[in-house]
C-alpha cells in the first residue's frame, strides 16, 4: 500500500493479514490537518477494499496518540464557510470510514488522546490504553463544539458522561474512559505492545468471514426495528451455519487440529 506523509502504513505480519497505521505527525503531537484526514480517509476506504486484510492496528507516533485538530489549521482567519463545512464534512467521512471498515479496527492509545482523538477512537472497535495516558474533549477550552465526533462518543458512553467531560472540557483518566466502554482495557505502559498484539493475533487466527460478517450484523442491529433485528438474526445464523468456514471450523475443533480457512494457506 502506498505510504502517506501524514500517516504510515505497515504490515504487522509477514503475509500482511494485519496492518498497522501510525499517526505521523509527532512534531505536532498527532494533531491533524486536512492533508492528515485525506489520507487517513482514503488509506481505510483502500483497506476495506482488500479481502485480505483481517485487522488494523491503528496508533500514534511518539509520545501522544492524537491531540486533535491541528489549532493552526482551525484557526484560521480565512477560512471560508464553505471551506470549514467542506473540513467538517471530510472529518465526518473520515471517522464513518474507520467506523465502516470491515474488518475490525484495534485503537491503540500509546499516549494521550483529545478533541477530535477521542473521535477517532470512538470509531475504532477495540480499544487498549496504556494507564497512564490522560483524555479531554477539550474543544470547549477554545471556543470549539465536538460537533462532529459526539454521534460516535455518544454512542459509545451514553450523554450523561459526554455532557460532564464535553461541556467543561476537564481532562479525565484511561480508568474513566474504560468505565464508560471508550476504552477497552487499560494496561501498563510495558504491557501495551504484548496486549494489543495479542488481541490482533485472536482476530487474525479467526475465521476472515465470520469476523467481517460480525461486524457487519453488529452495526446494522443497530438501525433496525426488533422484528427487523430477529429476522436478520436468524438469516445471518443460517447463512454461517451454511458456510465453507463454519464446516472446516467444526471439523478442526472435532479433529483436534488448527482450522485452515477457506482460501487460505495452513500455518
Amino acid at each position: 500500500m502506498k505510504q502517506q506523509r501524514t500517516i504510515l502504513i505497515d504490515p504487522v505480519d509477514p503475509n500482511g493479514k494485519l496492518l498497522r497505521v501510525t499517526l505521523n505527525r509527532p512534531e505536532r503531537r498527532n494533531a491533524f490537518d486536512r492533508l492528515m484526514v485525506d489520507e487517513l480517509y482514503r488509506a481505510f476506504v483502500e483497506i476495506g477494499k482488500t479481502r485480505s486484510v483481517r485487522g488494523v492496528i491503528l496508533t500514534g507516533a511518539g509520545a501522544v496518540f492524537c491531540a486533535g485538530a491541528d489549532l493552526h489549521w482551525m484557526g484560521a482567519e480565512s477560512v471560508t464557510m464553505a471551506e470549514a463545512r467542506r473540513d467538517a464534512e471530510s472529518l465526518l467521512e473520515l471517522l464513518r470510514a474507520i467506523d465502516d471498515c470491515p474488518c475490525p479496527v484495534i485503537g491503540k492509545m500509546q499516549g494521550p488522546a483529545f478533541g477530535g482523538g477521542i473521535g477517532l477512537i470512538a470509531a475504532c472497535d477495540i480499544v487498549i490504553a496504556r494507564a497512564d495516558a490522560t483524555l479531554a474533549l477539550s474543544e470547549v477550552r477554545v471556543g470549539l463544539v465536538p460537533a462532529v465526533i459526539a454521534p460516535f462518543v455518544l454512542r459509545k458512553t451514553g450523554s450523561s458522561f459526554l455532557r460532564r467531560y464535553g461541556l467543561t472540557g476537564e481532562p479525565f483518566s484511561a480508568s474513566i474512559a474504560k468505565e464508560v466502554g471508550l476504552v477497552h482495557e487499560v494496561v501498563e505502559p510495558s504491557a501495551l505492545d504484548g496486549r494489543v498484539d495479542h488481541v490482533a493475533e485472536l482476530i487474525n487466527c479467526s475465521a476472515p468471514g465470520a469476523v467481517r460478517e460480525t461486524k457487519a450484523l453488529l452495526r446494522k442491529l443497530g438501525t433496525l426495528s426488533e422484528d427487523e433485528q430477529w429476522k436478520l438474526a436468524v438469516e445471518t445464523n443460517v447463512q454461517a451455519r451454511l458456510s465453507p468456514e463454519a464446516r472446516e471450523g467444526v471439523r478442526a475443533f472435532c479433529e483436534k487440529r488448527k482450522p485452515v480457512w477457506p482460501g487460505t494457506a495452513a500455518v
